[in-house]
């Protein structure tokens, strides 16, 4: 049955991808023919491949997939089968995210020459009469070919996506989905959400962006269009629509504490957060130096307006993004909150936390060494170099990184998350590197002191003295960030409960709880025996391992069977193995 079923999907999967590349690049040939391009007497070569690989994938996908599905439609437990759900899920997502590619790219192509004017890339030599010519590159010039074929591909990666999906929702109707099969679903829908999303906030923020720049007739503008990332925020919007709705509509309940949903949530806030924190450091950075004086700060020049629209524009569009989201996980853990979901928040949480203190370290070393050089350079009698830029630098990533820190990082959380291994893993880490950075810095310190001693002529103005406040000024950021997690450390090991061994049981009393035990299940075994000569049943004892790892090894059941989880504690759980 499993080598039956591998081998049918296994030939319809390949086949499937062969009849998409085919029929994709078969319209997009017989296209130049209908416009008339140039191009199109010398594509017939070509016209003939992918007309040859239409004609033999199609059959083969097509018998294929037509005995898998009489298959499935005589046995139930074929069509719930998790190797049938993988093809149609893997043709979902695949086909999904083809039919996102193509449609941005015809959307754009559509949209360009209604929304969009010429730009002037640059400037041809001198003429004899002593005007330049203007070189121009107009994209923006209707295309219908290039149209046309965006649209076609648009079209045969939409329709292998809703003939697929169909036939998913058919099959969850009629005999559910459960176990392997339920998480294959959550695989397809979470990541096309994902790229969805992403695809939709980088359309969003490019159309902001480039709205910006024509509006303040910036030179960044130019090569520009306002079509393109119009493509982008369309197709992300259709994508992500769609499986929101759907999930929302359908899946919510059975998905609010699964891991995949968490995972995804986490993925987006972690982009949405590291997005809008760069744009606001970027907007806070231009405003300092230009506030110091600086002339060019970042290459920017004097054209500050359209310097700051990519920033503006991250933050105004990632920074609800990353509102949003927070509000639906903390939503879905409310009610509860799964062990593996918990696990991933807690993985996310401390790692948002490690990258942001290495963040807002950096910038405050920086910070100090900078201000170090200014301080000990008149000292010495050397000429310091300019503070203004690098000060607005360093001061930008303090801030930007002590907000995400501040964000993530709390001292004494719940106990759960305060003995978790990825906390732990944090702490640890942030304690190691701090020591390696006071072991290095210290050593550059003393070189550089070492240095005018082992000299046959000692000069006190010598600018390669700079880097003893150089390095001090590490020494000191390292050391306060090492010596705060050494306390964290502390106290976390003196919040942990005391291990307390158990106290061994009566020899008699467990002795007849265990006899006790095999006589009913042996009761419950013989009755069911009895009524069902047919059907096997087994005893199984497990110790040593959480409800979750027991669903998890049982989860590659066949579909017909069932098991029932007994514990000492919780009593008798029937779970449906599907």
């Amino acid at each position: 049955m499993i080598l039956r079923r591998l081998y049918l999907y296994l030939v319809s999967a390949a086949g499937l991808g062969l009849l998409a590349a085919g029929l994709t690049l078969l319209g997009t040939t017989v296209l130049l023919f209908v416009f008339n391009d140039p191009s199109a007497q010398d594509s017939r070569t070509q016209l003939a491949a992918f007309t040859a690989m239409t004609l033999v994938a199609l059959p083969v996908w097509g018998v294929h997939f037509l005995f898998a599905r009489r298959y499935a439609m005589r046995d139930p437990y074929e069509r719930a089968s998790a190797i049938r759900r993988l093809y149609l899920y893997w043709a979902s997502l695949g086909s999904a995210i083809g039919a996102l590619v193509a449609l941005a790219i015809a959307v754009g192509d559509l949209l360009r020459p209604l929304i969009d004017a010429c730009a002037i890339t640059g400037y041809a030599p001198l003429q004899k009469g002593g005007v330049p010519v203007i070189i121009s590159s107009c994209p923006a010039s209707q295309s219908w070919l290039a149209t046309s074929q965006a649209g076609w591909v648009t079209l045969v990666f939409l329709a292998i996506w809703a003939f697929h999906f169909r036939i998913a929702a058919r099959d969850r109707a009629a005999v559910g989905e459960t176990g392997a099969s339920a998480t294959l679903r959550r695989w397809y829908m979470y990541v096309a959400l994902l790229v969805g999303l992403l695809v939709m906030l980088s359309g969003a923020s490019s159309l902001i962006q480039v709205v910006w720049l024509k509006s303040v007739q910036s030179p960044l503008g130019y090569g520009l269009y306002i079509g393109d990332a119009a493509g982008l925020l369309i197709a992300g919007l259709l994508v992500w629509g769609f499986h929101a709705r759907t999930v929302a509509q359908n899946h919510v309940a059975d998905d609010r504490h699964s891991t995949l949903r968490a995972l995804q949530g986490f993925i987006a806030v972690a982009v949405s957060i590291t997005v809008a924190l760069f744009g606001a450091s970027q907007i806070l950075y231009y405003g300092l130096a230009r506030a110091l004086g600086v002339d060019n700060p970042g290459g920017a020049g004097n054209d500050i307006l359209g310097a700051l629209a990519a920033p503006a524009s991250l933050l105004v569009v990632y920074g609800p993004a990353w509102f949003f989201m927070r509000r639906r996980l903390a939503k879905d853990a409310s009610a509860q909150e799964a062990d593996r979901q918990a696990g991933i928040r807690r993985l996310y949480t401390n790692l948002a936390a490690l990258v942001s203190l290495g963040a807002w370290a950096i910038g405050a070393g920086g910070l100090l060494w900078t201000l170090a050089e200014q301080v000990e350079a008149p000292i010495i009698g050397v000429t310091a170099g300019d503070w203004k830029n690098p000060v607005s630098l360093w001061a930008t990533l303090l801030v930007a990184g002590v907000a995400v820190w501040l964000a993530h990082w709390r001292q004494a959380p719940w106990a759960a998350d305060r003995q978790s291994l990825p906390r732990r893993l944090y702490v640890w880490a942030s304690l190691l590197v701090s020591v390696l950075v006071i072991l290095g810095a210290g050593v550059g310190m003393l070189a550089a002191l070492l240095r005018q001693l082992f000299s046959a002529h000692p000069t006190l103005s010598d600018s390669a003295n700079l880097d003893v406040g150089h390095y001090l000024a590490v020494i000191l950021v390292a050391a306060g960030v090492g010596f705060y997690h050494w306390r964290v450390l502390r106290a976390d090991a003196a919040a942990r409960p005391p291990k307390v061994a158990p106290e061994p049981a009566p020899v008699a009393a467990a002795l007849v709880a265990s006899v006790a035990e095999v006589a009913s299940v042996a009761e419950v075994v013989s009755v069911t025996e009895v009524a069902d000569p047919h059907t096997h049943r087994y005893v199984l004892s497990v110790t040593d391992a959480t409800e979750d790892d027991v669903h998890q090894a049982l989860a590659s059941l066949p579909p017909h069977a069932a098991y029932k989880l007994t514990s000492a504690e919780a009593g008798a759980v029937p779970v449906d193995g599907r």
